[in-house]
């Protein structure tokens, strides 16, 4: 029996129950705590190959209904989003109190981005799409701040459009093909000329996927919902983005790619991916506030993805998917560190200083996540990035190469620059005695040590991951330049 369905299913289900036990603190800590454990065991329950729901299959020599392609690279996806958000509930055990509805939310979110990344027809991809935007929407909300409430109310606005014209992408490539599978969909546009429909298909899908992921034009709100949100939960929130960019990417390059007419849109992709890495950077180093830098960063390393997968070769797929695991560990990470120094009750980078003798071992592991994302060595920042600019070179693309390298100069520069205003800087004893009155929570210090010890073990054996993409990336590539 195929379980595979459980892996929506089950934190859909769990997410209703947390809603009505929403204030009911004795149940929702210990529920909290076996749902963490439980989301870890997911991602194995289901088993690889093609899941038709209601008996569905093919009919008329087209599949029909909902499916699901399970594969080991999803699996791996699956197992990193699972492991991002049961680190990120069980940080939020370390809050003063615990809300049903963030646990509900959070499950909400989870599920989504799952089906996204295992659906295999468009309409499923977009309805999960829609609660996904939803779930991060309520999440920024949940941190109970005006200004929070209104980066919340522009990006469901924003929401509204795009996901209205990514469901109207859907509808033309349905008119224009006749199904809503995407290996019969790219089946049909294969062997069919282009026609007006099909294009403006292929745009609308372009755009969903910018707002998705975070890629311009949609950067700012979506840097901005990160800096809004609690830190904790804006590590969930750019995992959600970054899944949704590397299945978005995949499906359009799965239905698309091989074919003459998107030259120009690969192109366009390109440029797209090349604006959010050095957008994110510029604007990073002109940040005080720590969380804006984080989200700023967060844009940034999303284009690194964006270009690998969009290069369009296997080693170019295996770059921009390893990155994608990289930097959600990385990020969430750093996410993590802030919400340990937000306890102090500051986030302005030029009131902070002096948190090295207080906190020494988060500093160690944050400093670690910060080289991580810098892309020096021995952390898994460095390999996926290393992957990047040789999957750049082999294209002949030097110019894209030396992008990304000027890019992880500028986010090493800022990153050491925000340690030393956060640890190293000089403060007062009487600053020093207030620090030492607000203790790290030992939820969000374990959770931080568990990505920590991932940024140096995929640094040193990154082959445990690249060995699971490098024959999906092969067989991808193969089909797109048939």
């Amino acid at each position: 029996m195929n379980l595979l369905p459980l892996i929506v299913v089950f934190p859909m289900f769990v997410a209703i129950i947390f809603n009505y036990l929403n204030g009911k603190d004795k149940l929702i800590r210990p529920m909290t705590l076996i749902m963490a454990i439980l989301l870890l065991a997911l991602p194995f329950i289901g088993s690889y190959g093609i899941y038709n729901f209601g008996a569905h299959g093919i009919e008329n020599g087209l599949i029909s209904g909902i499916s699901y392609l399970y594969t080991p690279v999803k699996q791996l996806i699956i197992t990193v989003i699972m492991l991002i958000g049961s680190l990120v509930l069980i940080t939020g055990l370390g809050e003063k109190k615990s809300s049903g509805l963030f646990v509900a939310l959070m499950l909400m979110g989870l599920a989504s981005v799952s089906a996204v990344v295992m659906a295999d027809d468009l309409f499923n991809i977009y309805v999960f799409y829609e609660i996904a935007a939803i779930a991060q929407t309520g999440l920024v909300i949940a941190s109970g701040t005006e200004k929070a409430y209104r980066s919340a109310f522009r990006y469901l606005i924003l929401g509204n459009f795009a996901g209205s014209i990514l469901l109207l992408g859907v509808s033309m490539l349905l008119a224009a093909t006749g199904t809503l599978n995407i290996t019969d969909m790219h089946n049909f546009l294969l062997n069919n000329p282009a026609t007006p429909t099909i294009y403006g298909g292929l745009l609308m899908l372009i755009i969903g996927l910018c707002y998705g992921s975070g890629l311009p034009p949609f950067h700012t709100v979506k840097a901005d919902i990160y800096a809004r949100a609690k830190p904790h939960v804006a590590a969930m929130l750019q995992t959600y983005s970054k899944f949704v960019l590397v299945a978005l990417l995949l499906v359009i390059f799965k239905l698309f790619g091989g074919l003459s007419y998107f030259a120009s849109a690969h192109g366009v992709l390109i440029g797209l991916s090349v604006l959010g890495m050095v957008f994110g950077v510029v604007m990073a180093l002109l940040q005080t506030d720590y969380k804006k830098l984080l989200a700023y960063h967060a844009i940034s390393q999303g284009g690194y993805v964006a270009a690998g997968i969009a290069l369009g070769t296997p080693l170019g797929i295996v770059a921009g998917i390893f990155h994608a695991i990289n930097h959600v560990i990385y990020k969430s990470a750093l996410f993590l560190g802030a919400h340990i120094v937000e306890r102090r009750k500051e986030g302005n980078l030029n009131k902070l200083g002096g948190l090295l003798p207080v906190i020494p071992a988060t500093a160690f592991m944050v400093l670690c996540a910060k080289l991580a994302i810098s892309g020096v060595p021995p952390f898994n920042g460095f390999q996926s990035k290393l992957l990047l600019a040789e999957a750049a070179m082999n294209v002949n693309m030097p110019e894209l190469a030396i992008i990304m390298i000027l890019v992880s100069i500028g986010t090493f520069v800022s990153m050491m620059k925000a340690f030393y205003l956060i640890y190293l800087k000089p403060c007062s004893q009487e600053q020093l005695e207030e620090y030492k009155k607000a203790k790290p929570s030992k939820y969000a210090v374990f959770s931080l040590a568990v990505l920590t010890f991932l940024c140096i073990l995929l640094g040193i054996f990154p082959n445990l991951a690249t060995d699971i993409i490098y024959p999906f990336a092969n067989e991808i590539g193969r089909v797109w330049t048939l």
